[in-house]
């Protein structure tokens, strides 16, 4: 009895290890399967696009990542200019049309007043007749003038300066 015994112990161990064998082999068949997939992920990263490898291509970005740097900075000096400039520079027109002569022809007379953001430049007036069209220049600076400036003018010169929508 006790040798059937025994040999149930090492059937059964047999068993055991056969199964264990199994699954080591199990194992390894699947940790080369994922091997393989990586080492074929790795080859084609390696390659790149158009056969570059990897280390070429980052470096190409490098490149062009500098260059769009170089460009950038390049911006922020000419928008910092600009800002400095805009200022002083016409960004406000006001027109209105009038009828100087109430006894004859229509609103062929006009007012144009030509402002930066500080309200200085100049306003122009113009004045049709039948006859002849005669035309005024007046300098303004802060919105004011050293001439004296007819109703026309200072509504074309509030119209430049009014804050658009």
């Amino acid at each position: 009895m006790r040798a059937l015994a025994e040999d149930n112990l090492e059937f059964i161990a047999i068993i055991i290890l056969f199964l264990f064998i199994l699954i080591l082999g199990g194992w390894l068949a699947y940790t080369e399967y994922r091997y393989r997939q990586l080492a074929n992920s790795f080859r084609l990263l390696m390659t790149g696009r158009g056969g570059a490898d990897l280390e070429a291509t980052l470096m190409d970005f490098v490149a062009r990542m500098d260059q769009v740097e170089r460009l950038a900075h390049g911006m922020d000096s000419r928008v910092a200019g600009v800002e400095v400039k805009l200022p002083y520079l016409i960004q406000h027109v006001g027109v209105i049309r009038f009828n100087p002569f109430s006894d004859k022809g229509g609103d062929q007379s006009f007012v144009m007043a030509i402002l930066d953001d500080h309200a200085d430049g100049a306003v122009i007036s113009a004045l049709h007749s039948r006859m002849d069209v005669r035309v005024y220049a007046k300098p303004v600076i802060g919105g004011q003038s050293t001439y004296t400036l007819t109703t026309e003018e200072k509504d074309a010169i509030a119209r430049a300066m009014k804050p658009r929508a």
